[in-house]
């Protein structure tokens, strides 16, 4: 299986003076998927006071310090490239490991404090794009078996929205880059893949979460609108049987 390529995905070049960043669509969509997580991350701690959270391809999210929690024990995951710049430039919290690891590499799982009485969270925001489909199988399959009553959230597209993932990552210069995991008909699909993936559920990812508290622009909505219609995009929660 074909590996993603670190060096692609994380680019030290400035970007965001394209053209294709001035439009608000394009530059909400990473804001609005860290208020889907950390949402997603507060609900499950709200019955799980005392979880564990875990980010996976953390990259240099900052979802930690957004939310204000102090509390719990909170993991970054990335590959070796990516932690040091996190090391570098984001300060650690208490409580808080950075861990440099392959996800595909299932060693990572004991590096993680888990107690199935206290439980855990993860997150993969803009993650598995990256994966082929039998990775995200793989991985999924062998964190539900060896994390029960966990769960994980992350943002996905269709097979339609993956040929826009791709389309948008060539505007922004990388020709280097290629997405390939899509999922049509989530809950059926991730189900089947195991019966310790459960409870599968879809919110739209632009107003699933974030109801308002921001002034769309006509091509924000219009965007939004399609991606709603034709399934293209969508955030996903799904629980690991206890």
């Amino acid at each position: 299986m074909k590996k993603p390529d670190p060096a692609a995905i994380i680019r030290a070049e400035d970007i965001s003076g394209r053209a294709m960043y001035r439009l608000q669509y394009m530059w909400i969509n990473c804001v609005i998927r860290q208020y889907n997580l950390a949402w997603e991350i507060a609900e499950y701690l709200k019955q799980h006071p005392q979880a564990t959270v875990v980010e996976l391809g953390a990259g240099l999210s900052c979802l930690r310090r957004q939310m204000g929690n102090e509390t719990n024990p909170w993991y970054c995951l990335d590959m070796e490239n990516v932690i040091a710049l996190r090391e570098k430039h984001i300060p650690k919290g208490e409580h808080e490991q950075n861990v440099v690891c392959d996800l595909n590499d299932f060693s990572w799982f004991d590096q993680i404090d888990f107690d199935p009485a206290k439980g855990v969270v993860f997150t993969a925001g803009g993650l598995f794009y990256y994966f082929e489909t039998e990775q995200v199988r793989c991985l999924l399959c062998a964190m539900a078996e060896r994390f029960p009553g966990g769960m994980i959230t992350f943002d996905a597209v269709n097979s339609l929205g993956l040929k826009g993932v791709n389309a948008e990552v060539r505007l922004a210069g990388n020709n280097s880059t290629k997405s390939f995991f899509s999922l049509e008909r989530p809950k059926e699909e991730l189900e089947n893949w195991s019966p310790s993936i459960i409870n599968v559920m879809e919110k739209d990812y632009a107003d699933g979460y974030l109801k308002g508290g921001y002034r769309k622009t006509p091509i924000t909505r219009l965007f939004n609108w399609i991606m709603r219609t034709v399934h293209m995009s969508f955030m996903l929660h799904v629980e690991f049987q206890k």
